[in-house]
């Protein structure tokens, strides 16, 4: 049982980091613009389940929160639970990740849940947190 429980486990936090790093360069490149004068720059991106990325004007960090949805509201809000990183944390923790990569190669081929065969998009809760069928 716990063999079962632990490979589950490991394929879904290795389907999560995929998903995660897919955006990596898209955070990447609106850091470098946060720089640009007078550029305007709105990144918010689903890095899996109810989790999101931001990166905006006026603010020089990224943003990494988990969000929710209340039953009888259309859109999510975020919760406080997340980090937000200064733009030195940023270039640190996105070091981290590329070596984390480069020392577990198994962990770096994972590929994010809907690139996944048999993929059911829109029953997917990691790819759609907050669809609400009727």
């Amino acid at each position: 049982m716990f063999l079962i429980s632990s490979l589950t486990l490991h394929v879904l936090l290795s389907r999560r980091w995929a998903f995660s790093c897919q955006c990596l360069t898209e955070i990447h490149i609106a850091v470098q613009q946060l720089d640009e004068v007078g550029r305007e720059v709105k990144l918010w991106s689903h890095i899996g389940s109810g989790h999101y990325v931001s990166v905006s004007s006026g603010f020089r960090r990224v943003d990494f929160r988990k969000w929710f949805q209340l039953r009888d509201q259309k859109d999510p809000k975020p919760t406080r639970k997340g980090i937000a990183l200064n733009l030195d944390q940023w270039v640190r923790m996105r070091k981290i990740v590329e070596a984390i990569n480069n020392d577990h190669p198994f962990i770096a081929a994972a590929l994010p849940c809907y690139m996944q065969d048999g993929h059911l998009t829109f029953g997917c809760c990691q790819c759609y947190p907050f669809l609400k069928l009727a």
